[in-house]
């Protein structure tokens, strides 16, 4: 059976270090055996495509219609599959995955990580959500997120930390 992870991250990378996070956390899933599905745009959606395809594997984009004459394509995809909303967009990144990398994002990284979040824990399946960054350890004190719930979320401070614990 062929092991899927789906990557979430920022569409726009303003610094050169994080898109070469990126590129490293492709590279690292793909070594690891993993076809990586992303939302298949510009940012660390391409860097980690990029870092994929160095090292011969399998990336998935997952894109969206409405965007589909506003974004310049991946170069980086090896499948391209346009979905027809937001809805539709979640569940096939969803589908199918046994791993979640999250890294730095705004509000639509955000809706993802928390999208994938629910249903995976509403449906009782096995899963991991792996979340890069500094910043998600601040989930640990929001008041509205169920402490039980947050067993669910593995949070590592950097990339390093994450291929360590993996």
């Amino acid at each position: 059976m062929k092991k899927i992870a789906t990557t979430f991250g920022a569409s726009k990378v303003e610094s050169q270090e994080l898109y070469n996070e990126g590129v490293e956390l492709g590279k690292f899933l793909a070594k690891q055996g993993y076809t990586v599905k992303c939302g298949g745009y510009h940012g660390l959606m391409e860097a980690v495509s990029k870092g994929v395809k160095e090292v011969g594997g399998t990336v998935i984009g997952i894109r969206l219609k409405h965007f589909e004459n506003l974004r310049q394509d991946n170069p980086y995809l090896d499948i391209k599959i346009v979905a027809k909303d937001l809805f539709d967009r979640i569940r096939l990144l969803t589908l199918d995955s046994e791993l979640f990398v999250v890294q730095q994002g705004s509000i639509g990284t955000l809706n993802e990580l928390f999208s994938v979040w629910a249903l995976k824990y509403s449906l009782g399946e096995k899963f991991r959500i792996c979340l890069i960054g500094k910043n998600y350890k601040y989930l640990h004190n929001c008041p509205f997120i169920p402490q039980e719930t947050l067993k669910h979320l593995e949070i590592y401070e950097t990339l390093d930390e994450f291929k360590r614990c993996f």
